[in-house]
């Protein structure tokens, strides 16, 4: 088993020159049909979605994922230590790109782009990067739909913003879609929101509510 730590989610494994050849990537979400004793284990199964998290019941079946490669965090390192010696830790060098919520927003209105991977497990593999993402997201439509009623001026008064590219963009977003694909997409945001409210944070809902408001507003 091979952990690697790093701050910001690996596609590959190039670092640290292991070949595309010796391993199979896997999404965590197969983790449970990869790691059954009738499936075939020689070769290396890299879980290269979301960082890996140390349960109770993981702790006691560790064997269970010898040949499996893991990313993990460097604040949680500590909970690895003196649980097994077969465990081989691996330290990331790549810089940590920085990621934007318009990093998403520029795919969301396009139909002839689809979400840039790094970008995507960004913002879908942790709620506090998620819900800057929401947060920006309703405030850019709010300054849309207002934009269909005032004239600029007016509307970044109210928003308290001043005038600047963004009232350009969304300006250009305005005359490419409608209201009603507006307030069907803050009625998204509202669901997605109280889903986390009343529900722990997980990658999938937060993956298929990108997948449905790209969906409702590329054009």
């Amino acid at each position: 088993m091979k952990l690697i730590v790093t701050e910001s989610l690996l596609s590959d494994l190039d670092e640290f020159g292991i070949s595309g050849n010796s391993y199979t990537k896997i999404s965590s979400s197969d983790l449970n049909d990869h790691r059954t004793s009738l499936f075939e284990t020689e070769n290396l199964k890299f879980v290269y979605d979301e960082f890996f998290q140390l349960t109770d019941e993981n702790k006691l079946n560790l064997n269970q994922y010898e040949n499996f490669i893991f990313q993990i965090k460097k604040s949680n390192l500590n909970k690895y230590k003196d649980l097994s010696q077969e465990i081989e830790v691996l330290y990331s060098n790549s810089k940590k790109k920085t990621v934007n919520p318009w990093d998403l927003t520029s795919t969301i209105y396009n139909s002839k782009k689809n979400y840039e991977l790094k970008v995507l497990q960004y913002f879908t593999s942790d709620e506090n990067a998620f819900k800057t993402f929401l947060s920006y997201l309703t405030k850019e439509l709010v300054r849309i739909k207002l934009l269909y009623l005032f004239d600029t001026q007016y509307v970044s008064k109210i928003l308290n913003e001043k005038i600047d590219f963004k009232y350009k963009d969304s300006t250009t977003k305005k005359n490419r879609i409608n209201e009603n694909q507006i307030d069907k997409s803050l009625n998204l945001i509202s669901k997605i929101e109280n889903n986390l409210v009343s529900n722990s944070f997980e990658s999938t809902v937060a993956k298929r509510f990108l997948v449905a408001i790209k969906k409702n507003l590329e054009t």
